[in-house]
């Protein structure tokens, strides 16, 4: 037995389809109402995304759900009732002949799916944080974590200067929603880490049954900051928060561009320059502005890195020569 979301797609090789299921459809064959035909159209959608992965470059046709033709299609043949998939086999059947196809699509003309600003969606940003370490001891203590405080600080102020007005979040299912909301994680990584981490957070966040999402995410202590012992400084060390964006997918977007376009001038640097200040590191003048989403952090790395001088450069005593050296 195939499940509701699950129901309505075969490939043969050639063609991959999808069977559409109005609200009409949906209440007669398994029951419930407008929210839960929503969840279900918006599973349907993932799911098919995920058949469009497995067979890439075959030519998709949607088929509209026809009781009537359905019904029909069974009695003519008793052995079709044992079918695993009875829909997708008749759906197969109907793609096979396009003529009774186009008269399907005729009799059913409206397309059914969940827009942008309901379906749920998570995102892992590192935001980049280069800094120059002086020395073993203080490299040592940025692996701790962050003060609940300065997480709640660093919160506010990416709101307030760059994502008013942000739009509450609200979860309406555990696939929908409404607004956005953005999560700093508790401690800095390297950027490696958020590719390494991403799909674990953004699946445990959206599978969540909660309305309300916590203002930060808990970053185990199996990620922290690694420290070779034969490292010399002072140092420069490419840091990473993680910052969550959960919300709808037109709001994520949103966020996701807003970020983007940051200047230094419009980010928290100073909250970030006295924290470091307690352990005597210092955020590298100019840098701060940085974000890429998980699966992009490698060549944002790259990048930052190109542009920084060597950590031997940093013993010279002419701080002014890797000043210079910042695009």
């Amino acid at each position: 037995m195939v499940s509701k979301e699950k129901t309505g797609f075969i490939c043969d090789g050639q063609l991959l389809i999808y069977i559409v299921y109005s609200s009409e459809d949906f209440e007669d064959l398994w029951g419930g109402g407008l929210n839960e035909y929503k969840d279900f159209l918006l599973a349907r959608q993932r799911e098919f995304q995920q058949w469009q992965e497995e067979h890439f470059g075959a030519w998709i046709v949607l088929v509209p759900f026809d009781k009537h033709d359905y019904s029909d299609w069974l009695k003519k043949n008793p052995i079709r009732r044992y079918y695993r998939d009875k829909h997708a086999s008749w759906a197969l059947w109907v793609a096979q002949n396009p003529k009774h196809l186009e008269n399907i699509r005729a009799r059913h003309p409206l397309q059914h799916y969940i827009l942008k600003d309901e379906s749920l969606k998570a995102l892992l940003f590192g935001w980049f944080l280069p800094v120059i370490v002086p020395n073993a001891s203080s490299m040592r203590l940025l692996k701790r974590p962050l003060p609940q405080d300065l997480i709640y600080q660093i919160r506010q102020e990416i709101i307030s200067q760059i994502l008013q007005p942000l739009p509450d979040f609200r979860r309406t299912s555990y696939l929908r929603g409404s607004g956005v909301t953005i999560l700093p994680g508790d401690r800095l990584v390297y950027p490696n880490v958020i590719d390494r981490i991403s799909e674990q957070i953004e699946q445990s966040l959206i599978t969540t049954q909660e309305n309300t999402s916590p203002s930060y995410i808990n970053i185990s202590d199996s990620n922290h900051i690694s420290i070779n012992p034969y490292w010399c400084y002072p140092r420069i060390a490419i840091l990473c928060l993680p910052l969550l964006i959960l919300g709808c997918a037109f709001d994520c977007e949103t966020v996701t561009v807003r970020l983007s376009r940051a200047e230094c001038s419009d980010l928290p640097l100073k909250i970030w320059k006295d924290y470091f200040h307690n352990f005597d590191v210092e955020l590298y003048p100019g840098r701060g502005a940085d974000f890429a989403i998980a699966g992009f952090t490698k060549h944002i790395h790259n990048e930052i890195k190109r542009d920084l001088p060597l950590d031997k450069e940093l013993s010279q005593p002419q701080r002014p020569e890797y000043i210079m050296r910042i695009k």
